[in-house]
């Protein structure tokens, strides 16, 4: 018995150990983060490995104190949420099509969409700059010149998981809700949409990570005064030096809704990514 023991002992040590490995380095550039946003801009230049000399709250007020940082918050919120909807309600209409009914064509335009998945998006940003520019649409400079190539580009990586999703569900279940009198519409609504919970969270959390730390796109679409967070970040950057303790306290307040989301939801995003991986 001893020996067994011994012999599962070292693999379960050199497994934690590679894991506590692991998380020291993802984990140090988070704690890095904070312990800089409440110490002085001398002290962090002077010792930016230490621990803070002196804990200071003012880092945090003066980021919220920024006009700029505010509105920015409010801009990011307001078009994440409304992008990630659209994009959610969107991706899981077209993928319960694709799992759970039978049309001609439907494989072909489910690989269509798939292409979508191997286009670099940045090499629509001067398509993009004159389809909704003052040539074009006429759009460009607000909010909603991101919300269409947001909501585009999330389609794509959202209909391939919740597709894998309606298509794991139950056919047995399906068809006796089909039985009760359910239309293709209340089987979705009624049926689809409970059993797929784990899925959904998965997409909402992936494109409102994305969308939330996007910056290409609203740096190029995006006039004066309606920046949103990952340009506001900028105004703590000189031309020739950075406020390391503000850059890093505005980036805690940027950092604290993402990790309360993936603490609630992590989950939700294993089953959600694992759904329809194994048919029974």
């Amino acid at each position: 018995m001893k020996k067994f023991t011994c012999r599962r002992l070292v693999p379960f040590c050199l497994r934690h150990a590679v894991l506590a490995g692991f998380l020291l380095v993802t984990a140090y550039p988070l704690v890095w983060m904070a312990l800089t946003a409440f110490r002085t801009e001398g002290d962090a230049q002077a010792r930016p490995l230490g621990l803070p000399r002196q804990w200071v709250m003012t880092n945090l007020a003066e980021v919220v104190r920024s006009g700029d940082f505010g509105s920015a918050y409010a801009n990011s919120l307001m078009l994440c949420t409304a992008a990630v909807a659209a994009a959610v309600t969107l991706a899981a209409l077209a993928a319960f099509a694709f799992a759970q009914l039978r049309f001609r064509g439907s494989h072909a335009l489910f690989l269509l969409f798939l292409v979508g998945m191997m286009i670099p998006v940045h090499v629509t940003l001067i398509p993009l700059n004159r389809l909704l520019g003052v040539e074009g649409l006429g759009i460009k400079g607000g909010l909603t010149a991101l919300a269409g190539p947001y909501i585009g580009f999330a389609l794509p990586i959202s209909i391939l998981i919740l597709r894998g999703a309606f298509a794991a569900l139950p056919p047995d279940l399906l068809d006796a809700s089909r039985v009760d009198g359910c239309s293709a519409w209340g089987v979705f609504r009624h049926v689809a949409l409970p059993l797929s919970r784990p899925a959904l969270a998965t997409v909402v959390i992936f494109n409102f990570l994305t969308m939330w730390n996007e910056f290409a796109f609203a740096l190029t679409l995006l006039g004066p005064g309606r920046e949103t967070l990952p340009l506001a970040l900028t105004q703590f950057k000189g031309e020739h030096d950075i406020q390391i303790t503000l850059t890093s306290a505005a980036l805690v307040l940027v950092v604290i809704p993402l990790i309360i989301v993936y603490v609630f939801a992590q989950k939700h995003i294993i089953r959600g990514l694992t759904a329809g991986a194994v048919k029974e």
